[in-house]
């Protein structure tokens, strides 16, 4: 017997082997699918060799229904018909499909829109009814009572006096800065009063309080019972004298005031006193 020298098989990997699988299903796939297109296209072809040939006919159809039918086909918008109609500036319904569309306004907004043949409104509807004219009539006569005329003078009358009363203002405003001078000076003359006042109690206060020390002969604590009693027996005192002082200068300008009158009298004579220089 000879000798058989077999081929060397040669082993894939599992991988690869799985590749060669999916193109062969892939391919059978894509041959089954052609031939089913194939036969589909050769029967409709039979099909449509089998149907009688058919004209149209132009004549059954009217112009108005084929204008109808154009124009439903050439309606790519999709929007609503009353839309489309208010987008080509056409009423938007043939016929009323609210009863706002009744109303007077509704029909006055149509007819000023598309005018008398677009909208197909009455235009004597724009046109007030007698009632309406009526109250119309009674609304002007309580809410406007005035007449034209009126109104203009009485407005006249108060800018006029809109006017005499900027004008007093003014004068009023200038004759109070020709007295600000005087103000400032009474101003400053009542704020160094104040602050002498305060000055001259200040000093007295301390004057006391010195007079209190000076009494014990030795420093004391002002808040000591004892130099409280006796600092408010000095204010008391002291108080006494500017009494005692104030009356002192009013006696004596009475004095000076009955001696004045005294002296009048005199030169006077034994005539009769006027009236002011009694006063």
């Amino acid at each position: 017997m000879f000798p058989v020298n077999l081929f060397p098989l040669r082993t894939l990997p599992t991988a690869t082997v799985g590749q060669y699988f999916t193109l062969v299903r892939s391919l059978t796939g894509g041959v089954s699918r052609l031939g089913k297109k194939a036969e589909h296209a050769e029967n409709e072809e039979l099909a449509a060799q089998d149907l009688p040939v058919t004209f149209v006919d132009d004549d059954a159809e009217s112009t108005e229904e084929r204008e109808a039918r154009i124009a439903t086909l050439r309606n790519k918008s999709r929007l609503l018909p009353q839309h489309r109609n208010m987008l080509h500036g056409v009423l938007p319904y043939d016929q009323s499909q609210s009863w706002i569309h009744e109303t007077v306004k509704y029909k006055r907004m149509m007819l000023g829109r598309y005018g008398i043949d677009g909208s197909r409104v009455d235009p004597r509807v724009c046109f007030p009814t007698k009632t309406e004219a009526y109250e119309k009539q009674e609304y002007e006569r309580v809410a406007f009572p005035f007449s034209l005329k009126q109104m203009m003078d009485a407005n006249e009358a108060e800018r006029k006096a809109r006017k005499a009363a900027i004008e007093a203002r003014e004068a009023e405003v200038a004759r109070k800065l020709e007295k600000l001078d005087q103000w400032t000076t009474d101003l400053n003359a009542r704020i160094a009063k104040k602050e002498a006042e305060a000055r001259a109690a200040k000093e007295r206060k301390d004057r006391l309080v010195e007079e209190v020390r000076r009494h014990f002969g030795f420093k004391v604590d002002p808040r000591d019972e004892r130099f409280q009693e006796m600092l408010a027996l000095k204010e008391r005192e002291d108080r006494k004298k500017v009494k005692e002082a104030k009356r002192k200068e009013k006696e004596e300008k009475m004095m000076e005031k009955l001696q004045k009158k005294t002296a009048q009298f005199e030169v006077v004579g034994d005539g009769d006193v006027p009236s002011e220089q009694m006063k």
